[in-house]
């Protein structure tokens, strides 16, 4: 349960557990000033704990589940490599602060209080109440003088940052148009077509291969999990809190009769796969909590917009092996697709290596910031570069994957935009510019950083502790 509760803590019950977490944003790093954790990263000198990095990676997830709210599924949790990206802000803040240091620069008391002034968690009507400042801090266990050595890193590392960024930017005329031209312009590909699918019937499997990788697999080929669950539906403004109640079904361990004791309703759901669960709850997240129940676990609350749910595993049936001609089935079929696929690629990026092919498809104009292609599909994100193909780079070095088929691109014409229009936007675009090439340049600068500083990541050592 312990695993459970540091894993999926949500709801109101964290708030009397934890305190009340009022401006995560504002206290992110604080927790790494303390003592006595494990330590997962260094940074030059200083020393990163899994406290540390925890806090940091719980105020990233929290910030995208607000933004992105129900789409924030576990396919977007993947998407988003919080994990890398938490740790990835850790190192800059430490590198940022190690170079400020060497540069002399640093944060005075004027600074932290005008910092102060200006957050809307310590004021009240509208102005800053140092009553509150304090209330707030006590709540989140945290002494003043730990808060302002905090905030006094953060105004350092961020006015470096500005430092890094305003020496970097380089804009001129021919500049600012070159790259107008390459995000307003428009392009006309030619492309052409290489289905794996085609070369399924010239795939071999021989049975001595499906059989080795069966005996080497068979453990794993097994069909889902059956859950049964119930719950109760706790209204927003009810008179019970969603906290206490699980606080007290973790006493009753029966939903059934603290929904009888305290005038709720049960609903069961039956029993259903894996799969199912995480269909009919989609706008729960139960890819979140359901795999961390055992039966007769009470799961945290799970707040939704009118309220909170309370589930109770009542039933479950671990996935049975499946059978044999099954599995040997999926098996040829999954290697029959994966030859397929290597030999449409390898014939696609051997069309390309000769530089000229015949391509009866053109995907019309196009925006050159578009990220869809009509009748095609999304552009891969690693693959955008393809909407700059022009005169003297005129075929795109490498196949695209879109829709499980590879796609080889070239340019069939160009559109530059329209001069009246560049001269309507050439302010405004040169602003965007400059702030676009700052972030370009600042992230091109810690990356270098990063390679020549000494900075160290014991990545097993988080996963260690992530699962205890």
């Amino acid at each position: 349960m312990l695993r459970f509760m540091r894993k999926y803590a949500t709801g109101y019950m964290i708030k009397g557990i934890f305190g009340l977490i009022i401006i995560v944003f504002i206290f992110w790093g604080v927790g790494g000033m303390q003592s006595g954790d494990k330590t997962v990263a260094e940074v030059g000198s200083h020393k990163v704990t899994m406290l540390e990095y925890q806090e940091t990676y719980n105020r990233l997830l929290n910030m995208y589940r607000n933004i992105l709210k129900d789409k924030m599924d576990e396919k977007m949790l993947k998407a988003l490599k919080l994990k890398e990206a938490a740790m990835n802000d850790i190192v800059d803040r430490y590198l940022l602060l190690a170079n400020a240091k060497e540069l002399g620069i640093t944060a005075s008391d004027e600074d932290f209080r005008e910092q102060l002034n200006n957050m809307d968690a310590f004021k009240k009507d509208g102005k800053f109440n140092k009553q509150v400042y304090l209330e707030v801090l006590k709540a989140n266990g945290i002494e003043p003088g730990r808060f302002e050595e905090s905030q006094k890193m953060d105004i350092v590392s961020a006015r470096m940052a500005n430092l890094i960024k305003d020496n970097g930017v380089v804009v001129n005329d021919a500049l600012i148009y070159a790259a107008y031209v390459k995000e307003r312009g428009k392009i006309d590909l030619a492309y052409m077509v290489v289905d794996p699918a085609d070369y399924q019937k010239k795939i071999e499997v021989t049975d001595k291969e499906i059989q080795d990788l069966y005996e080497k697999e068979k453990g794993s080929y097994v069909g889902e999990n059956r859950y049964g669950l119930k719950y109760i539906a706790i209204p927003e403004k009810g008179p019970v809190k969603d906290d206490v109640a699980y606080m007290e079904l973790l006493q009753v361990k029966d939903i059934d009769k603290y929904a009888r004791e305290k005038g709720f309703t049960v609903t069961s759901l039956g029993v259903m796969t894996e799969s199912e669960v995480l269909q009919k709850l989609k706008s729960l997240r139960p890819q979140e909590w359901l795999k961390g129940l055992r039966k007769g676990d009470i799961s945290l609350p799970v707040r939704a917009a009118a309220g909170s749910y309370i589930f109770q595993l009542v039933d479950f049936e671990a996935g049975k092996p499946i059978d044999k001609p099954t599995v040997m089935k999926e098996i040829r079929d999954r290697l029959t697709r994966e030859r397929a696929k290597a030999m449409a690629k390898t014939d696609a990026q051997s069309v390309i290596n000769k530089k000229s092919f015949s391509a009866k498809k053109e995907t019309g104009f196009l925006p050159r910031n578009s990220g869809v292609i009509p009748n095609v599909g999304a552009i891969p994100r690693e693959d955008v570069a393809v909407m700059g193909l022009s005169k003297g780079h005129e075929v795109y070095e490498k196949p695209v994957e879109i829709g499980g088929k590879y796609y080889v691109f070239s340019l069939k014409d160009e559109k530059a935009p329209d001069k009246e229009e560049w001269q309507k936007d050439k302010d405004a675009f040169k602003q965007y510019l400059v702030r676009k090439n700052e972030d370009e340049f600042y992230r091109s600068f810690m990356t270098e950083l990063k390679k020549k500083s000494k900075v160290k990541i014991n990545w097993k050592e988080i996963a260690v502790t992530e699962s205890d």
